[in-house]
């Protein structure tokens, strides 16, 4: 026993097979030997299942009676230890995978050994499987009883490190949704229970037998590795074959999977062979990897190293390359197999790191890329470099324009929205509108030029701005700027003053939208920070230059805080964006905006003394341009603009047959070709164009597609089949690209779209008709109003078929009615008409019953209000609201808003004989009543004025008048549905 103590003794042993026999255990010494003789000696364990005993004689040659034989190193079913003596056996003792072991995760029995006494030993193994070549120790028991104790620890804690990686990076995935963190779980929670399950933990616990998921867990577990190396490794970027190899194996070994679970001996092999090309080709990629500049990749190869070193000695060994080892391999694996998982661990977080380092060199970059184009920007506009990095600022000065932009578009809508108001509440007299009108037209164009260079976006992606130089009326922008600005200020209670120091030109040659964008930043800003006394703009020449100052009473500028006011997001003082908003764009744009009017902009402060902003940009006087020198110049030089007459073309000599179902379209496209002095044949449907072109010669013919008889498609092919090529537009309200495709191809000319947009239509005449010249001759306004009253009429008409064809639910007449008034609606102003039937016909034809049943109501209800309301002349309405019920509606709605209030203020003002304030009364409701068409109360209010005019407001004299519009507003109110607005 002295000799081998706590050392291997299976070499040293007889082993003898009991494969497919039947046996009986002898049960005493002396039977021993003549027993023996009649086995046969075994030499192999067979991995997939071995029965067989090994026999040995010890002498306890120590003072130590308690001993532990430690047979471990394998996977083993069934172990029985049975000693003999001479007169018995002893109680023999079981032990293996799935037993209740005496010492915990381990195989072994306790025996009882006496100083100075030989006892023979008896080892029966019997598995099904065999993981490795078994090792027998024989160790004090009290020695075994600490190192098992002390193992038992490093189990639980290895399994312990892999279970909370596994958890905790699977909390990682389901917040990231990055697949590495999935794949890494996965993988260190089936090697954990892969590991678990050979050391008996299931069974331990009491989760039954583990014996099916020992060699699938680790095929399974080279799976996710595989998949994991891959991501993260990224191999499909720098290695891809290896990439392919790694999907390759990984996908072998899932295949594989089923024989694992149908025979542990074959797992076996299956598993070691996995494994190992995972571990060799993954050392193999990330040594690559890491020398290749890759730091994460160095924990990587750490963890493999730990893994592979137990692990791949262990593989060696079950193959039998290696012979068996005095140490506990399997734990040493698993030790191996959690520092793997620790290291992996690390080498994610090092990514991590790795990736923010990144980030923040990425981030100090475009700081400095920035500053540097910033710098640039200042000493001039320079061209935009086609690099990457060029592309991320060229993005970045895409949304500091836009977000400039936004503020320059409020400034002129304030003056826009405020005059419109203004006008609207009365504020504004009469006399005072046209000038008012002015003064919003002028800042609407100024904003729509402003709209249109935001819109711009080639010029914003490219961080280059093109800059015009047209002849420009210097007072005109200056009065621009004043109108606004002025009006600001003033209503902060601020003075404002514009300065000129003369002599100035009447016209420099500039970008005005540039100069005036400039302008309304440095005034806005001054007023901004002004909160009482003044904003100025004085206008010199200084050195053959033009120079413009910005001055204000405001807070004052320090000379630490100017240094940085031109850079863009940044602004004076930090509570600034608290207190009053803004970007910290606007100034360093306008610079921008200066330097590409060969200029710049300065400043002049200091705190609590005011500051100003001088800008001086080159001037280029216009040839011939007047000079200044007095005010009474200033509107003798400024140009005025004229408005021509439209002209229409002058097509004499043409002739054109036109082919329409629908008689009011029919007549108002007849009616503007003859304006255009082209002779016109009338034809309702295809077949008697077919008739007509028989005998008649025409240089264009306009064809509607849907027409009874003969629709315009058939029209076509037979007008073609006869050999004649003249050319052919389709008119139809079909306007989707694939049906204008279609018809093309049909042969077709052209398309006209319905309703008839005049400008298209005469473009589309041009290319076909030869023309003579122009004439002076739109539609007259008495023309218009018939066809309009006419179509009304029609529309009444289409309402009852409408109204029939829906008690019978026939889709059919449904869709052609909607169809028609779809395609014509828009063209006799009742644009809203079209828009609500043509949803009404897309649902007809999709047969949709329902759709059609819940909708089609409210548009028949929202037509009869479009055509027919008490004491108003629709057509007369449409024609005053630019063709437009739509627009009509609407002024009426507002109308009966605000009637209730002004008929109060009038009766009022009228009960109080105040002559003034019931005419100013009066004139905030007549002219809307005019424009409305309401010819039921428009008597009542021209003898409603008279009478206030003659001065003689008794109350029996205006009463009556007052009775008839407030009868009308109510009936009015009456008749329109409150949901109506909505329907608009």
């Amino acid at each position: 026993m002295s000799h081998i103590n706590n050392q291997n003794i299976s070499e040293d042993i007889h082993y003898f097979s009991l494969k497919d026999k039947t046996i009986t255990l002898p049960t005493r010494l002396d039977q021993l030997d003549s027993w023996l003789n009649t086995l046969t000696e075994h030499t192999t364990t067979g991995t997939s299942g071995d029965k067989y005993l090994a026999v040995f004689e010890i002498f306890n040659d120590t003072q130590q009676s308690e001993w532990f034989v430690y047979p471990y190193g394998s996977v083993v079913q069934s172990i029985e230890i049975i000693g003999l003596s001479d007169a018995h056996s002893e109680r023999s003792v079981k032990t293996g995978h799935g037993f209740n072991n005496q010492q915990d995760f381990h195989y072994g029995s306790k025996i009882e050994i006496l100083p100075g006494q030989r006892k023979t030993l008896l080892m029966l193994f019997e598995s099904d499987y065999f993981f490795a070549p078994i090792k027998i120790l024989i160790k004090p028991y009290g020695q075994a009883e600490q190192l098992f104790q002390l193992e038992n620890v490093i189990l639980l804690l290895s399994l312990g490190i892999c279970l909370a990686l596994g958890i905790y990076n699977l909390f990682i995935f389901f917040s990231t949704r990055d697949i590495q963190y999935l794949t890494y779980a996965l993988a260190t929670l089936v090697y954990g229970s892969g590991w678990a399950a050979v050391f008996g933990v299931p069974e331990y616990v009491g989760l039954g037998s583990s014996a099916h998921w020992l060699m699938p867990a680790f095929i399974i577990g080279a799976v996710f590795s595989s998949l994991f190396t891959l991501q993260f490794l990224r191999l499909d970027e720098s290695t891809p074959k290896i990439a392919k190899i790694f999907k390759m194996t990984a996908l072998f070994a899932a295949i594989s999977l089923p024989f694992a679970f149908y025979d542990q001996g074959i797992g076996l092999y299956l598993a070691s062979f996995f494994t190992s090309v995972v571990c060799i080709l993954g050392m193999y990629s990330g040594i690559q990897r890491w020398t290749s500049g890759y730091s994460p990749a160095k924990y990587f190869v750490f963890a493999l190293l730990s893994v592979i070193l137990p692990n791949m000695v262990g593989n060696l060994m079950n193959f039998g390359v290696l012979p068996g080892l005095n140490v506990n391999i399997y734990l040493l694996g698993l030790i191996g197999n959690s520092a793997d998982s620790l290291l992996l661990a690390f080498a994610l977080a090092a990514q991590v790191r790795l990736l923010t380092v990144k980030n923040k060199q990425l981030t100090a970059t475009l700081e400095n890329t920035v500053q540097e184009r910033t710098v640039k920007l200042r000493e001039a506009n320079y061209q935009l470099e086609q690099t990457n990095s060029d592309l991320v600022d060229a993005s970045n000065a895409k949304g500091r324009f836009l977000a400039t932009m936004s503020h320059e578009i409020r400034t002129p809508l304030t003056s826009i929205i405020g005059y419109a108001d203004g006008i609207l509440l009365g504020d504004i007299d009469k006399a005072e509108q046209e000038r008012v009108i002015k003064i919003i037209a002028e800042n609407g164009n100024h904003l729509l030029s402003v709209i249109n260079d935001i819109l711009d976006i080639s010029k914003i992606e490219a961080n280059k701005l093109d800059f015009e130089s047209i002849p420009t009326p210097l007072f005109s922008v200056l009065a621009q700027i004043e109108s606004v600005v002025g009006k600001r200020a003033r209503d902060k209670g601020l003075a404002f003053h514009l300065e000129y120091k003369y002599p100035l030109p009447s016209q420099i040659n500039t970008d005005p939208t540039r100069l005036k964008q400039i302008l309304f930043n440095l005034t806005n800003n001054a007023i901004k920070f002004t909160e009482q006394g003044y904003v100025g703009l004085s206008v010199s020449l200084l050195d053959n230059r033009l120079q413009i100052q910005v001055k204000d009473s405001g807070e004052g500028i320090s000379v630490q805080q100017q240094e940085k006011l031109f850079q863009p997001f940044i602004q004076a003082d930090c509570s600034i964006n608290r207190r009053l908003g803004g970007t910290g764009l606007g100034l360093s744009i306008s610079r921008r905006l200066a330097n590409g009017l060969g200029g710049d902009i300065y400043v002049e402060s200091a705190p609590r003394k005011g500051s100003t902003f001088t800008l001086i940009i080159d001037l280029d006087v216009v040839q011939d341009s007047p000079w200044i020198n007095n005010v009474e110049d200033i509107w003798q030089s400024t140009p005025t603009k004229s408005v021509l007459p439209t002209a229409l073309p002058n097509f004499v000599g043409n002739k054109v047959l036109l082919a329409d179902d629908h008689p009011n379209n029919r007549e108002l496209i007849a009616i503007l070709l003859k304006r255009m002095n082209i002779t016109v044949t009338e034809v309702e449907n295809g077949k008697q164009a077919l008739e007509t072109i028989f005998y008649q010669k025409f240089d264009l013919i306009l064809l509607d597609i849907h027409m009874p008889q003969m629709d315009g498609t058939e029209a076509l092919k037979q007008i073609r089949a006869a050999g004649n090529y003249t050319p052919v537009i389709a008119l139809t309200a079909n306007n989707m690209k694939h049906e204008i495709e279609h018809y093309i191809r049909l042969g077709f000319s052209d398309h006209l779209a319905k309703p008839i947009a005049r400008h298209s239509f005469i473009s589309k005449l041009s290319l076909y008709l030869n023309k003579q010249g122009e004439i002076d001759g739109p539609l007259q306004q008495g023309d218009m109003l018939k066809l309009i009253k006419d179509y009304q009429l029609d529309l009444r008409d289409q309402i009852v078929s409408l109204q029939k064809a829906l008690e019978q639910g026939d889709l059919t007449i449904i869709s052609e009615i909607a169809h028609r008034i779809r395609g014509s609606a828009g063209s006799f102003g009742f644009d809203i008409i079209g828009q609500k039937f043509a949803d009404i016909e897309h649902c007809a034809l999709q047969d949709d019953e329902i759709a059609v049943t819940y909708e089609l109501p409210k548009v028949i209800a929202l037509t009869q209000h479009c055509i027919d309301l008490p004491g108003v002349d629709i057509a007369q309405g449409i024609i005053k609201h630019h063709n437009s019920v739509e627009q009509l509606l609407r002024a009426i709605f507002d109308l009966i808003e605000h009637s209730q209030q002004t008929l109060k203020d009038l009766t009022s003002a009228l009960d109080n004989n105040e002559i003034n304030s019931a005419l100013v009364h009066l004139y905030k409701f007549f002219p809307g009543c005019y424009r409305c068409a309401m010819v039921q109360s428009e008597m009542a209010f021209k003898t409603l004025e008279n009478i206030i005019k003659q001065g003689n407001v008794e109350s029996q004299q205006y009463s009556p008048q007052l009775d008839i519009i407030a009868a009308h507003i109510t009936e009015l109110k009456a008749t329109i549905q409150p949901n109506l607005i909505n329907e608009l």
